[in-house]
């Protein structure tokens, strides 16, 4: 999935990020951008307005096989939960040592 946004393009692949092995992957965000902020971004265009629509519940930094992953749970207004894995090691090695 690529999103277009000011400064650049903001490109994802992976799967629906349920779980690590079908994380979704954070490959290059605009300029300005951090990971956490497309994270973000795509939590948003998926369940609407964070405080209405859904609350952070938790949020872990897992390092797990050689990958780092945001783990993000959310409380959806209905009462359902979610937690989203998003890949970030490719995103993290750009940034250099």
């Amino acid at each position: 999935m690529d999103l277009s946004i000011n400064e650049g393009t903001l490109v994802v692949t992976g799967g629906p990020g349920d779980s690590p092995s079908t994380a979704i992957v954070i490959k290059k965000t605009p300029r300005g951008l951090s990971a956490a902020g497309a994270e973000h971004m795509m939590l948003r265009k998926w369940f609407g307005e964070r405080g209405t629509n859904w609350t952070l519940t938790r949020q872990d930094l897992l390092q797990t096989d050689g990958k780092t992953y945001d783990v993000y749970e959310v409380e959806l207004s209905d009462g359902g939960t979610r937690s989203l894995y998003f890949d970030v090691t490719e995103w993290l090695a750009r940034l250099g040592p």
